[in-house]
């Protein structure tokens, strides 16, 4: 094969095709047609001539088959380093999306994940992720995006996980107005899901939280983490039924959508229940 690149008819013909293309670039419509035409008429018997270099170094049918394959072989490989190589690029983009979140809580083990398929039988918008136990996913694991609290794991096997949502009344978070100091239960309502609202519940008669108040987890639990953004108060309502105030909370994502989350699977006090705080989660 090396003898064929070095005959003289090689030479020439490439040359030929090279300063042909070169002149091409640097002419109009009109004389482009006229070099493509002189081209045809010098290439033809060139190539001729080529293809009689090359019948001479021809390989047998046999080195023929053994090249294809190694070069399929070597396409195979490429491939798979270029799947690897998106999957890499896809699992970076996601972490880079919790780089706030991973800066500002440096103790948290975060792990990027997507929605698979959500339940469409489940009013309250639940969901499963593409990791599992193999990822060290456990249930009641916390549910984020980079907004704020999502959810949590109630179903785990190798490689998924179920979410249930803030949406649902399912969950219950100990949680605090971060203006006002008062405290109550963040849970799901009915009434409120289809609008991606939740509810701030059990506050007392002398509250004072506010429309546009933020609301934050308050740790204490061991279920959730302390401070994970739930929501901002969107109205303060009266519960005629059991004579309670309650807030509508308002997700920063709209949870019946979104598809990039990481579930955190390792923090500071995870675990750890407080005597008074039965009232949380599951």
């Amino acid at each position: 094969m090396n003898d064929f690149f070095k005959s003289n008819s090689v030479r020439i013909f490439l040359s030929t095709v090279f300063i042909i293309i070169v002149l091409s670039v640097f002419t109009n419509s009109i004389e482009a047609n006229f070099l493509s035409s002189t081209v045809n008429s010098i290439t033809y018997p060139l190539s001729k001539v080529t293809a009689a270099a090359t019948s001479e170094k021809d390989m047998s049918y046999s080195e023929l088959l053994t090249e294809y394959e190694k070069l399929k072989d070597e396409n195979a490989q490429l491939r798979t380093q270029l799947v690897n190589y998106y999957d890499t690029l896809t699992e970076n983009t996601r972490l880079w999306k919790f780089y706030n979140l991973k800066k500002a809580h440096p103790e948290y083990s975060i792990v990027p994940s997507v929605v698979l398929r959500r339940d469409t039988n489940d009013e309250f918008y639940s969901f499963t992720l593409d990791k599992g136990t193999t990822s060290d996913i456990a249930v009641s694991d916390p549910v984020v995006s980079q907004n704020g609290l999502i959810g949590w794991v109630s179903e785990v096997d190798l490689n998924t996980c179920k979410v249930v949502t803030i949406l649902s009344p399912q969950t219950n978070v100990g949680a605090v107005d971060n203006k006002s100091n008062d405290t109550g239960i963040v849970t799901g309502s009915a009434l409120y899901c289809d609008d991606n609202l939740t509810t701030f519940t059990k506050l007392s008669a002398s509250h004072k939280i506010k429309a546009g108040d933020i609301i934050t987890s308050t740790g204490v639990s061991g279920l959730y983490p302390k401070g994970l953004i739930i929501g901002e108060v969107t109205d303060v309502c009266y519960d005629t039924y059991n004579s309670t105030y309650y807030a509508v909370v308002k997700p920063y994502d709209d949870i019946t959508t979104i598809t990039d989350l990481a579930i955190i699977t390792n923090y500071t006090g995870q675990g750890e229940v407080l005597l008074n705080s039965t009232t949380e989660n599951q």
